[in-house]
């Protein structure tokens, strides 16, 4: 069983540290509180209950038989105390829960009466206390009732305590969750703009210092963005211009078909492949870079799954295909199709010819498309990193063992300005697991800020 772990978010931390700070503060002040007022106001109610019935036992001894009744009449009328010469009806036994209180006033009987002195309640009569008080050759049983006891000082404050605790608890929660959700917006803004590239502007208001943030944060991110999209136009540029002389050395080739060596033509019309390779996909991280899913067709995802799977099959891939037995979730359909086009060579050309699988797996709210395929997989270091456009795990730059170093960037470009996630995971059975998380965006904003691309 593992331990519990420390709470990370900046509101937790903060409450976890209010809550113990409140609650070491309550304890001291208890703790005060009892030591310095409860116990000493306890002591001396207690003392002047214990004065009161020794005196009304002295005064009743003292008193003519015929007034006596009346002075019992009268007592028990003014200070809800009885008296009697005989114990009271039933059984009278000692009490069995002694409360504060009730130790107090036994030590102050004991210490006017010179004697130890226990208090006793008749079962039948469960609200009335009784204390055996010696007055001359007899004893007194003088009585008083639960509710002549008074108020309870430490019930109430700790009724105080604890109402003041959750209203101070409450109140700094709030104060705190007021500055943490901006600090939470500006963290998933950069998040977002540091995955896609795509800036949606905070909201610059609330306290001045972060308002402040937030607008220092929507200057930088503009000027990120522009930075980002002068890039992507001119790759975008460069990567078009780039087809007219290429188009051009293709006929020269041709033309030279008769006169040169067919080998080093076979070997320069490769060379041109490999070069117009690498332009279509500059062109297609550009268009990635820009693209805008606001016009987006969207599709049912398990029908775009099965499309794409059956276009391979026809191509004599070997693809087995693994679907729920509904999935009612949409998706834009041109992203989808690129990305599942891209994992999919990527599992073939690396699956080391055998049997890849396509896995939709559908919930409520989100849905996942794994490809699987039983290649040699990708060292652990390096997962991340294949996400950077032109970063190959083949270091000889050559196409026909490493591919151009832009479809996984280009994947993760397209599954990040739809929100998606896009993982690759090593299988223990060996292979590589490329796993796209699909949302749905039914009844969410789904925001369609400028696009830009990231390193």
């Amino acid at each position: 069983m593992t331990g519990m772990r420390a709470p990370n978010s900046l509101f937790a931390r903060t409450a976890l540290t209010l809550a113990a700070a409140l609650l070491l503060f309550i304890l001291f002040t208890g703790i005060v509180t009892f030591r310095y007022i409860l116990l000493p106001v306890g002591q001396q109610a207690a003392d002047d209950l214990a004065a009161l019935i020794v005196l009304s036992a002295q005064t009743w001894v003292e008193l003519p038989p015929p007034i006596r009744p009346e002075f019992v009449a009268e007592l028990e009328q003014e200070h809800r105390l009885r008296l009697r010469d005989t114990p009271p009806p039933g059984s009278l036994q000692p009490l069995a829960y002694h409360s504060p209180y009730m130790r107090f006033l036994e030590k102050a009987l004991d210490r006017r009466l010179g004697q130890p002195t226990h208090l006793h309640q008749v079962p039948e009569e469960e609200q009335w206390y009784w204390a055996p008080v010696p007055a001359g050759e007899r004893i007194l049983y003088l009585g008083f009732s639960h509710d002549r006891v008074g108020a309870r000082p430490p019930r109430a404050l700790l009724w105080i305590f604890a109402g003041a605790g959750i209203f101070i608890l409450i109140t700094t929660l709030l104060v705190v969750r007021r500055i943490n959700r901006p600090l939470t917006r500006l963290g998933q803004g950069v998040q977002r703009l540091g995955q896609s590239g795509l800036l949606e502007p905070l909201e610059e208001n609330g306290p001045t210092e972060l308002a402040l943030l937030a607008r220092k944060f929507n200057e930088l991110g503009g000027e990120v963005q522009r930075l980002l999209e002068n890039r992507t136009t001119l790759l975008g540029g460069i990567s078009h211009d780039l087809r007219t002389p290429l188009a051009r050395l293709g006929i020269a080739l041709e033309l030279l078909e008769e006169h040169s060596d067919p080998e080093l033509l076979a070997q320069m019309r490769r060379d041109l492949e490999e070069m117009n390779d690498i332009v279509t996909r500059t062109l297609e991280l550009a268009g990635a870079l820009q693209a805008d899913d606001g016009a987006m067709e969207r599709r049912p995802l398990q029908h775009l799954v099965e499309t794409v799977a059956e276009e391979y099959r026809r191509q004599g891939e070997a693809l087995v295909v693994e679907l729920p037995s509904s999935c009612s979730m949409e998706v834009p359909a041109l992203p989808m199709r690129r990305i599942l086009g891209n994992l999919l060579d990527n599992a073939l050309h690396y699956g080391n010819g055998k049997e890849v699988v396509l896995r939709l797996e559908c919930g409520k709210a989100k849905a996942r498309v794994c490809v699987i395929d039983r290649g040699p997989g990708i060292p652990e270091a390096e997962l991340e990193r294949v996400f950077q456009p032109f970063h190959r795990l083949e270091p000889s730059r050559s196409t026909a063992t490493g591919g151009s170093g832009l479809g996984l960037a280009i994947v993760r470009q397209l599954a990040a300005i739809q929100g998606w996630e896009v993982k690759l995971e090593n299988r223990h059975e060996g292979g590589l697991a490329a796993c796209v998380q699909v949302k749905s965006l039914q009844g969410q904003g789904h925001p369609h800020p400028q696009p830009a691309q990231r390193g």
